[in-house]
């Protein structure tokens, strides 16, 4: 029986015959963008009977393995002389300099398309086209072919021998799997109380093609019953493939560790783990040139063997092993890992790979998208993430240095940067303000600055200026990108720095981005209250909602409520008595706590009167902290110890930490977690009044109560953990927080 693997054009083709480097001495972020406007500009000067974005299929057998190749033309023209395949590609290169056989890779991919509609259509012969479009100018290169039926034959043929290698180890891995996956059982004795119910709701979400939105309490074992029955899934068929998102590089790790126990238990399944580039870079600049990185020279001649070789010899590809690999191959450590998205069964990353339209993994096809289902871990912070991703702003002063900087080397580049640094000018307001619309001249001159500095920058070029240039037309081609998506959905601020279009409200573009893959789960142990989040996320009425009870005995913890201001304008006044209530809580409280403050400031303030009352060791959060710093200070919580640990509110330290047992013994919470009041906050709260909610809880209350039960789910992390939660504001006693305190908290007791 032979076995089938499912491949488009493209991604064979690629892999035959893409060589050379990885040269990112420019790469344009809007590229995608541009391309596909582009294409539709060239497809709409087709002729009435030609045809555009055809879908194509072939199923073609060699050795054992049956290839399913698929993909869709971008042009099918009917002319007088036969068809002709039209193959569409934009370049920022000048057209004089592209010749016939500047790109194979493109020409494969163009005869891949013929092959499959002329054996689709008995033909003798068929034309094939590769149209290239200069960005700038928009004029069209043209070169043209005719490729007969045993030519196209012998070419698939070679073609498909290339890539046998790799195709028999993408079999092997897809039997491994598929035989493994049935004989998978929870790799526990037992179910914790509710992870039974959760388990089962994720895996009927996948099976129906729907979205759920879960709250499920801390230390129920969210990560093993989301990943557990989304792979249980697989073995129906239609799912291919699990998305695991979050913001946290620990809940990374917990997954890593999920999928580890169930290899343990017998599954063999393949996944991968996403690092920041900046992060996993040999280099000590990520230079993406081969004239500077020897991991990006050469890369795509050596990628294939590296690719291969991991993939028959590794299941779980973290980062560890991702350096082994690209250092044994010589390859870059960050597309390495992207490039193994296309082979894994599980990827594990940051929400951005999916969500951020700058950096979204560009190589998830639509019809990838739909044999995939999406894991959002603690997706409470994809909502103020998710603001981030969809706004963009433009500072005036950066156009300024452009324009001083290159005025005497490149004229027309510095008058593009004066033309919007004047519409700015323009603009701006002494205070924050709002404007209905963006003025088309300064669409049209960002335009003209973004087509300047692309043809300035394509040459070799460094120095601090070319840097400058450069962080100021990448924020340009964004700001053009978000500019397209804005509606009902944003504001417009204006300042004296600049313009920034602000997305108060992101739920509409999350829900497009998640209606296109198979299903979506996003959990948290604290989407509370739920309407609210479910809201902010994109959610509807058809999607399945799961909130179920803590699996601990409310007894494991002990909740007081200490009335005291902590308001800005009583902090110092009050600093005194607050760090007497938290040494009162060390000395009633034996072991290891942690006190969470709304600013560092604050922090700081009652760490100096904190120790004037107690000689405890402690540790204190730093700004900016490093990995290595973050986990020197989390180590140093040992079971058995008396440390103090002063953390920030809504920082690091405050979720995705696990200090099981003895490792914490008590929390404290100061403040409600409320945000300062300001213009952008403002403007959420408007938003929110004017569709007849409650803008003020919307824009303030639910995302800083947020943060306090973050904190507070810091303490009891399983069955055995005990301890006490101090929760330090008079605010706490009003109706509008209490009644968002978890029920396991609401048997507290007063501080007098």
């Amino acid at each position: 029986m032979s076995e089938k693997i499912s491949i488009s054009v493209r991604d064979l083709m690629e892999y035959v015959y893409r060589k050379g480097s990885i040269d990112d001495r420019f790469r344009s972020n809007t590229s995608m963008l541009e391309g596909t406007a582009i294409h539709q500009a060239v497809q709409k000067e087709y002729e009435e009977d030609d045809e555009s974005e055809v879908y194509l299929k072939r199923e073609y057998k060699m050795e054992d393995i049956e290839l399913y190749i698929h993909g869709r033309c971008d042009g099918l023209l009917k002319t007088n002389k036969g068809i002709v395949i039209d193959e569409i590609k934009s370049t920022a290169l000048e057209l004089e300099e592209i010749t016939e056989e500047s790109y194979p890779v493109y020409w494969a991919q163009a005869k891949g398309y013929a092959y499959i509609y002329a054996k689709n259509e008995e033909l003798d012969e068929i034309k094939v086209q590769l149209t290239y479009v200069q960005k700038r100018t928009k004029e069209k290169k043209r070169f043209k072919y005719v490729f007969t039926a045993p030519q196209l034959d012998n070419f698939m043929k070679e073609t498909v021998a290339e890539y046998m290698s790799y195709a028999k180890v993408l079999s092997h891995i897809k039997n491994e799997k598929e035989e493994s996956i049935p004989q998978l059982t929870f790799p526990f004795p037992h179910y914790r109380n509710g992870q039974r119910h959760l388990a089962g709701a994720v895996y009927r979400t996948s099976q129906e093609k729907r979205n759920l939105f879960a709250q499920a309490p801390t230390g129920i074992g969210k990560t093993i019953s989301t990943l557990f029955p989304a792979i249980k899934s697989m073995e129906e068929g239609g799912q291919e493939r699990i998305f695991y998102l979050t913001a946290k590089t620990v809940t990374r790790l917990t997954a890593e560790e999920s999928l580890e126990l169930m290899e343990q238990n017998g599954l063999k399944l393949c996944s991968v783990t996403l690092t920041a580039k900046d992060k996993i870079c040999f280099k000590e600049e990520t230079i993406c040139q081969p004239d500077y990185c020897e991991f990006a020279e050469g890369y795509y001649d050596r990628i294939n063997g590296a690719v291969v070789d991991i993939a028959k010899n590794e299941t779980q590809i973290t980062r560890r092993v991702i350096e082994e690999y690209a250092r044994k191959h010589r390859v870059c450590p960050f597309e390495f890992s992207l490039d193994l998205t296309d082979v894994v069964d599980v990827v594990i990353g940051d929400y951005n790979y999916v969500f951020d339209p700058r950096v979204a993994l560009k190589r998830l096809m639509p019809e990838d998208k739909k044999r995939t289902t999406l894991l959002i871990d603690e997706a409470h912070n994809l909502v103020e993430r998710a603001r981030d991703m969809y706004s963009a702003s433009i500072v005036r002063n950066s156009f300024w240095e452009v324009e001083e900087e290159w005025a005497e080397r490149n004229e027309k580049l510095s008058r593009s940067a004066q033309a919007v640094r004047k519409d700015l000018h323009v603009l701006k307001s002494d205070f924050e303000a709002t404007i209905e619309e963006i003025p088309g001249s300064l669409e049209e001159n960002l335009e003209r600055f973004i087509d300047q500095a692309d043809s300035f920058l394509r040459e070799e070029h460094t120095g601090e200026e070319v840097e400058n240039l450069l962080d100021c037309y990448f924020a340009s081609q964004n700001f053009i990108k978000i500019l397209d998506l804005l509606d009902s959905h944003y504001r417009i601020i204006t300042s004296n720095e600049g313009v920034k279009i602000y997305c108060v409200d992101p739920s509409y573009l999350l829900r497009k981005v998640t209606k296109s893959f198979r299903s979506s789960v996003f959990f948290s142990a604290t989407l509370s209250p739920f309407g609210y989040y479910k809201d902010m996320l994109g959610g509807q009425e058809t999607d399945y909602i799961l909130k179920l009870p803590s699996p601990y005995d409310a007894q494991q913890i002990k909740v007081t409520i200490a009335p005291l201001s902590t308001r800005f304008k009583d902090r110092e006044q009050n600093a005194e008595k607050l760090a007497s209530l938290l040494h009162n809580q060390v000395k009633n409280q034996e072991g290891n706590h942690l006190f969470f403050f709304p600013s560092y400031q604050y922090m700081n303030m009652v760490y100096q009167a904190f120790r004037i009352y107690s000689d405890v060791d402690t540790a204190v959060q730093e700004f900016g902290m490093t990995e290595e710093r973050r986990d020197d200070f989390l180590a140093q919580f040992i079971p058995g110890g008396s440390l103090v640990g002063f953390a920030v509110l809504g920082g690091v330290f405050s979720e995705g930490v696990d200090l099981r047992g003895d490792r914490l013994n008590g929390v404290a919470v100061i403040g409600i977690g409320l945000a300062p009041r300001s213009f952008e906050k403002e403007l959420i709260k408007d938003y929110f009044t004017s569709l007849g909610k409650n803008g003020y809880k919307y824009a303030y209350v639910y995302p800083g109560m947020n943060k306090v039960l973050q904190a507070g789910g810091r303490l009891i992390r399983s069955e055995k953990d005990h301890g006490v939660i101090q929760l330090i504001d008079d605010r706490f006693l009003h109706q509008t927080y209490q009644q968002l305190l978890p029920e396991e908290w609401q048997q507290f007791t007063i501080e007098k």
